[in-house]
């Protein structure tokens, strides 16, 4: 009985065994095949994603002036000349500025309208689509339209506030230092605000209706109910508007480029366009690989603290 029992174990043992072989030899396959079907994407990635962050590194610390001329090693001289240009500063504060006029102008526009556009039965469908279209157009189509719009003599603005008897009010909408790069974020907001629009209609559909009935049992008013009902309920799609507002706002360009050109003065110079500026007009790649990195350090650093507040308000 017990050489019955002894073999009866050894066998279950060598089973085990064979199968724990085969597991493995399975799974060794199956990583196998799998880094043999990811090997395009990845080859692709290095190629179109990797390779430029490294040659935006090291372009950072060689001396370029132009693409036909050979490169020199000069270590960290561009990132002290970057620290010593002034128009980096200004760009860099413009691009801060920038920054919160899209997502103040923009998501503050789409929260506002998204209120307004879900009361609305009958010709909901209409607006929705109506304030979305904006979104269709390319920024530097919308770049020449608001220009035209905000043209000193014959634009629609300075004509409309002239016609309805502010002509006192009527500006020089981009020429003024003080004005440009709030003129030309107006543009950029009303091209974007339709998408944050339809992100708030779509959170304020799923906020549970029983909410607001308990509200009106309770003595709510309408305001009382946006407060402690709709806002609370908007939470998780008003930090993905934010995010997505913040991306938007780092990414100006088209629209600055075509309406002003980071002018008058550079009082519209923003990172991306100085590096535009930089790289294919004074031929100087050096600090606009610097300029590069500085932007992509900005936007890390931004995510970073913008995912810890969120999960700060989550909690």
């Amino acid at each position: 009985m017990a050489g019955h029992t002894g073999g009866l174990s050894a066998r279950m043992s060598e089973r085990r065994t064979a199968g724990a072989a085969s597991s493995d030899g399975s799974s060794d396959g199956d990583a196998r095949t799998a880094l043999w079907l990811m090997a395009p994407a990845l080859a692709l990635y290095a190629a179109f994603t990797l390779l430029p962050i490294a040659a935006t590194f090291w372009l950072s610390f060689n001396s370029s002036a132009g693409f036909n001329t050979s490169a020199s090693f000069v270590g960290f001289d561009n990132y002290a000349k970057a620290a010593q240009d002034p128009i980096v500063w200004k760009s860099l504060v413009h691009t801060f500025l920038w920054l919160a006029y899209h997502v103040v102008m923009a998501g503050g526009l789409g929260l506002l309208l998204a209120l307004a556009v879900s009361r609305l039965r009958i010709t909901q469908v209409f607006f929705r689509t109506a304030f979305f279209l904006p979104h269709l157009v390319s920024l530097a189509v919308v770049g020449v339209i608001w220009a035209n719009i905000y043209d000193p003599f014959f634009g629609l603005l300075n004509t409309a506030l002239t016609q309805i008897g502010l002509g006192a009010f009527t500006q020089g909408w981009l020429s003024d230092p003080a004005l440009v790069l709030f003129s030309v974020n107006v543009a950029s907001s009303w091209q974007g605000f339709g998408l944050y629009m339809l992100l708030f209609i779509a959170g304020l559909q799923n906020i549970d209706r029983s909410l607001y009935d308990a509200a009106e049992v309770d003595g709510a008013n309408a305001f009382q109910k946006l407060i402690y009902v709709t806002l609370p309920g908007l939470r998780e799609v008003t930090t993905f508007v934010v995010s997505l507002a913040m991306i938007n706002g780092l990414k100006g360009f088209a629209t600055v480029f075509v309406m002003t050109n980071g002018g008058p003065f550079y009082q519209s110079e923003l990172i991306t366009t100085y590096i535009y500026r930089l790289a294919f007009q004074s031929q100087d790649h050096g600090l606009a690989a610097v300029l590069c990195i500085l932007l992509s350090l900005l936007a890390i650093t931004i995510t970073i603290v913008f995912n810890r507040w969120r999960a700060r308000l989550s909690q």
